[in-house]
């Protein structure tokens, strides 16, 4: 009895651990843009005319980090937390394209060089109204906050940003942020204090979220080459981490 009981225990790890096996295999093979996955949505928009570094080596404004960036920040998400996804889960969409509708999180680099069209601000609003949720990163200075603000008055003419205090619940949904004080990987003339801006809907729930005068995506970035303080990637990460669950939770 002993021996058919120790055999039945065995064989029945054994197809414990094969049913496992074939798991972890179908999700090394799915193809990263199966919607089940949670996908990383970078948008791409037209750019007011810039100079210099702007259009160097790192491309056009809303290319910044890409895709990098992407791969690093999707390999943290997958491996600290339970949201399903592979490192190789991104996406590049236009903003006026209804597809993103499909998606619960978009991330917009540089937007102080954004030119919204019409366009993408009626499609922008019918997809914050149906529960997205959106993040700017990487930029600075008065003149690129006044174009961001700009460009979001023609989302919402009636809504404003309102800058978030640490007690926010966005900076406590998943890691506990112990500090808003996240300077940028480098420094540039006109940049202020790193400070993060919210617009909610009538209940509250941020929808939109601007990181001002600093760039996580660029930790993100060069996290795995020590070109930044690791330290710095770190929180960089958490507060990414934050963002997409607070964005798949409210």
């Amino acid at each position: 009895m002993k021996r058919r009981v120790a055999f039945l225990l065995a064989a029945f790890l054994l197809a414990v651990a094969i049913a496992a096996a074939s798991m972890d295999d179908k999700a090394a093979n799915r193809d990263p843009a199966d919607l089940t996955l949670f996908q990383f949505v970078r948008i791409q928009y037209n750019s007011y005319l810039v100079s210099g570094w702007g259009w160097g080596r790192n491309g056009p404004p809303w290319a910044h980090d890409y895709p990098r960036a992407e791969n690093n920040f999707l390999k943290i998400l997958s491996e600290l937390t339970t949201i399903e996804t592979t490192e190789r889960s991104f996406r590049v969409l236009r903003m006026h394209d209804e597809e993103i509708l499909n998606y619960p999180f978009l991330y917009v680099s540089e937007p102080g060089y954004w030119d919204i069209t019409e366009a993408e601000a009626e499609n922008l609003r019918a997809y914050l109204e149906r529960g997205g949720f959106i993040l700017f990163d990487d930029f600075r200075g008065v003149e690129e906050w006044a174009n961001l603000v700009r460009s979001m008055r023609q989302v919402y003419p009636d809504r404003n940003f309102q800058r978030l205090t640490l007690d926010n619940p966005i900076f406590q949904c998943f890691f506990n942020i112990d500090s808003l004080d996240l300077p940028a990987p480098y420094e540039l003339p006109g940049m202020g204090e790193p400070s993060f801006y919210g617009m909610a809907d009538d209940d509250g729930r941020l929808f939109a979220v601007a990181c001002l005068n600093t760039d996580i995506g660029d930790y993100w970035e060069w996290s795995d080459e020590e070109i930044t303080p690791i330290q710095y990637s770190n929180e960089a990460y958490k507060f990414g981490v934050n963002f997409v669950v607070y964005a798949l939770t409210h």
